[in-house]
């Protein structure tokens, strides 16, 4: 990449993606696109950094909780490590407090570069970062979602340049190992029962279920708090459809919501700021982040 990507990109509005249903059996990896814009690009400061933000992040994530209410499913932000790092961390350090024994992954993105029709796996056998790579099983997925209404195909185009999935890896293998599957999806056109669907073909006892997502963009420092304050509400309701104005991620979100649903499961935000509140953040036009954890019913 020759020009530093947005690092709070709205979702594409491109031309879809022409690599649709189609695979590269050539590529074996999906190598790191934004490591050195959105987060560190040597190991050792991935590393570090990410140690850091997990750190601090336990320091609010309370073990009786998390051990009493393990996470089904989490929602974090995915802007610049410098924006929301923080609060990635915390929806990441709650899930791995509350689910230890996770062996899978189903990370959930929006399309900022290369729009899709359906959901779509990069077509890769492994994702990679500066620091790790972790195993991608597409066969199993493919065969898993074979009979939904959308059953999840592979387009190694919406994923090359996208940063969505790729900023939760290092915090995924910092808590959870190099050994986990990850089951990268990016989520163009498809409608909440359609993604719901997936999610249900793929949960597991040993499944953690994730989506990525940003809140409102570039709205001033008051109005955005006011407009994902009324998102943050609706998300703790099951309330959809969250709109695409309100959160860059809602295709995916409305499909877990969906799912929450389904499943009765309590969703209550972990946190939230926006990049107001960074040091030196503009106020004039800022992006609103949260992270969230989706438990069982709490009594």
């Amino acid at each position: 990449m020759t020009q530093p990507p947005d690092l709070t990109a709205p979702e594409s509005t491109a031309p879809e993606s022409t690599g649709s249903d189609t695979r590269d059996t050539s590529l074996t990896v999906r190598a790191p696109a934004v490591a050195g814009f959105f987060y560190p690009d040597s190991p050792t400061d991935i590393d570090s950094t990410a140690s850091a933000l997990i750190d601090r992040a336990r320091q609010h994530t309370a073990p009786s909780d998390s051990e009493a209410h393990p996470a089904r499913a989490i929602i974090v932000p995915h802007a610049g490590w410098r924006y929301s790092g923080d609060l990635a961390a915390l929806g990441w350090a709650y899930a791995a407090r509350s689910r230890p024994r996770t062996t899978r992954i189903v990370l959930l993105g929006p399309t900022h570069r290369v729009a899709i029709r359906g959901i779509a796996l990069p077509g890769a056998d492994r994702f990679g970062t500066p620091a790790a790579m972790l195993n991608i099983p597409t066969r199993d997925i493919l065969e898993s979602t074979r009979t939904c209404v959308e059953p999840v195909h592979c387009d190694e185009g919406t994923h090359r340049d996208e940063h969505a999935l790729e900023v939760q890896v290092p915090f995924i293998t910092a808590l959870f190992g190099d050994d986990v599957e990850l089951v990268p999806l990016n989520v163009g056109e498809a409608s909440p029962t359609a993604v719901a669907d997936v999610i249900d073909a793929l949960t597991s006892p040993t499944t953690l279920i994730a989506v990525s997502s940003d809140l409102s963009h570039y709205h001033t420092y008051d109005e955005a708090r006011r407009i994902d304050q009324r998102t943050i509400d609706m998300i703790e309701r099951r309330q959809y459809p969250v709109e695409p104005e309100q959160a860059c991620g809602a295709r995916p979100m409305n499909g877990l919501l969906e799912y929450a649903r389904r499943h009765s499961l309590t969703v209550t935000a972990l946190g939230s700021h926006n990049s107001g509140d960074v040091l030196g953040g503009d106020t004039a036009r800022v992006v609103g982040y949260a992270a969230f954890a989706l438990t069982d019913e709490k009594d």
